[in-house]
């Protein structure tokens, strides 16, 4: 009959796995430094195998290290969702993350709608500006441009189209027979440039000498130098829907057109115990997402 390690080392080396730290992993389990490293020894020898690396005060884990922990890190974690599922079955928590433009424009005001129709269901809400999840794990949802994480279901939101955005102002001075007449004025992308030169060949332009564009890191921020009169900008209804219904942008979406990794996904865990909650959530995201299509 097969053995499995002592359930107490198995908590140490997870924590001390996840913070690469003997005294992080102590204060969490509210045990001692000694204690951890106690029962590290003591999995290392049952299994005969090195898990952690020490160099300069600082711990990593080795090739077998990594292996044991993204197993034990995802059986601790499924032991703690199945036990919140049996204690707590009738206060759902889903954990959802979101990258920032369409968390912040787009799903936060929205989300008081989804606890009203679901009161059972909370969603613990996050965001990200990073290009991709750190840890895809700790969450039930993700939503955005990223690729899906292993053991991951994914939905595309929709097929999203970009476009120009420019405030009022800008607006009145554009000659809208002649997409040309775009040019003329700096442009502002958060993607190096990329989104305006697929633009502008799509439209079958001359790139003039002067051309002026402007980088920046993020969607939002190109949006809202556009929303100040400081150019025109490369935007999704996802980011600019509401400065578009206040007035403060105007999009030229009959030059709409599809930027190659603009589309926005929704990933969710395969082998949730919230699997009926998750998707509950996920269906209704995406009908309020083609409400306004």
């Amino acid at each position: 009959m097969s053995k499995l390690p002592p359930l107490k080392s198995m908590q140490a080396f997870e924590a001390t796995a996840r913070h690469l730290s003997f005294s992080l992993a102590a204060q969490e389990l509210c045990v001692s430094q000694s204690a951890i490293s106690h029962q590290i020894k003591s999995l290392e020898l049952f299994l005969d195998k090195k898990l952690f690396t020490r160099s300069n005060n600082k711990i990593s884990l080795t090739g077998d290290g990594d292996i044991f922990f993204s197993v034990i890190r995802e059986c601790f974690k499924r032991m703690q969702t199945v036990t919140d599922h049996l204690i707590l079955e009738k206060n759902v928590k889903l954990k959802v993350i979101a990258q920032t433009a369409i968390a912040v424009e787009w799903m936060a005001p929205r989300i008081p709608e989804f606890n009203e129709l679901h009161p059972d269901i909370s969603i613990d809400f996050s965001m990200t500006g990073e290009a991709e999840v750190t840890d895809p794990l700790e969450y039930d949802v993700l939503v955005g441009a990223w690729p899906a994480p292993p053991n991951f279901i994914t939905k595309q939101i929709r097929e999203e189209y970009w476009f120009p955005v420019c405030a009022p102002e800008i607006y009145k001075k554009l000659d809208l027979k002649r997409p040309q007449s775009l040019l003329d004025f700096p442009l502002i992308s958060s993607e190096n440039g990329q989104d305006w030169l697929i633009w502008i060949q799509q439209q079958k332009l001359d790139i003039p000498r002067n051309l002026t564009v402007q980088h920046v890191s993020h969607g939002l921020l190109a949006a809202k130098i556009a929303q100040g009169k400081g150019g025109i900008a490369m935007s999704s209804d996802f980011i600019i829907n509401n400065s578009i219904k206040q007035g403060q942008l105007i999009a030229l979406d009959n030059l709409s057109f599809h930027l190659p990794w603009g589309d926005f996904f929704i990933h969710f865990s395969a082998g949730s115990h919230y699997r009926d909650q998750i998707e509950t959530f996920v269906e209704w995201l995406i009908e309020e997402c083609n409400k306004g299509k």
